[in-house]
């Protein structure tokens, strides 16, 4: 039986990761626009740039992009939803997503990341290896997510969001859309008086 086939857009050293687990259920082809079409990477051909999107959809329908960028993320998502692509969700098998949690599309969700009961996740996400979304919390459209990094019980993420490795992200925190979090911090909520 022939598999779907699916466009990761970047190649890069995240998109050489991903492609991984997207090869596990999917017939793949990187796109990326500073890569030579023709160039074979971890056995996957790039088959166009970013560019060629629209001509593309005719033999691929499915794609999803892994570049690290929130902004370009986003950008070449809206690009690609005029199109009329679909964006799965890639999740590891060693992954949880609690089916109780709420995931968007396009999101990829790596080794050992949990998503726990109650929580909503966006769309376009990237969760790294160890990441820990609680219970009752939200992570917005386009954030990503570095390794071993925790978001804890009703905290709100925003959009387009940065979060470095080691981070916790305290119960009941706000981080407001397009921050950057450095590695190994703490964000507490506001204390009110």
């Amino acid at each position: 039986m022939s598999k779907d086939k699916l466009l990761l857009v970047g190649a890069g050293g995240f998109g050489r990761v991903v492609s991984e687990l997207a090869r596990q259920t999917y017939d793949c082809a990187f796109v990326d626009d500073g890569i030579e079409i023709g160039t074979v990477i971890c056995d996957i051909p790039v088959i166009g740039h970013t560019e060629n999107l629209q001509k593309l959809f005719a033999k691929y329908k499915n794609l999803i992009i892994v570049i690290g960028n929130n902004a370009v993320r986003e950008r070449i998502y809206d690009t690609a939803k005029n199109i009329g692509y679909s964006f799965p969700n890639l999740i590891s098998p060693s992954a949880y997503v609690s089916p109780y949690a709420k995931l968007g599309w396009g999101s990829v969700i790596l080794n050992n990341a949990v998503v726990q009961n109650g929580s909503t996740v966006g769309n376009g996400i990237l969760l790294n290896p160890g990441v820990e979304i609680h219970h009752d919390c939200s992570v917005g459209d386009y954030d990503l997510i570095y390794t071993n990094s925790v978001v804890r019980t009703y905290a709100k993420v925003g959009k387009g969001v940065r979060i470095g490795s080691n981070v916790t992200i305290c119960n009941n925190a706000v981080v407001p859309d397009g921050a950057d979090v450095p590695d190994c911090t703490a964000v507490y909520p506001e204390v009110r008086k």
